[in-house]
């Protein structure tokens, strides 16, 4: 049986490869909360960016 799909709000900040730091955020969908912060850490390194603070995650309200 599958986990419903749950779609999450984002917020890290990153740093750049010349240091400078930014925040990102977005939305994400996932089955799970570790999923959702694995995939936000995993397209923020590949956009060329470094996580520098923890992933912090809300549910999305319809």
């Amino acid at each position: 049986m599958n986990a419903r799909l749950s779609t999450w709000k984002f917020t890290v900040e990153a740093t750049d490869s010349q240091g400078r730091r930014g925040k990102h955020h977005g939305l994400v969908d996932s089955h799970s909360e570790a999923a959702a912060r694995q995939g936000v850490i995993e397209s923020v390194q590949a956009a060329g960016y470094q996580p520098s603070g923890p992933v912090q995650l809300t549910p999305k309200r319809k």
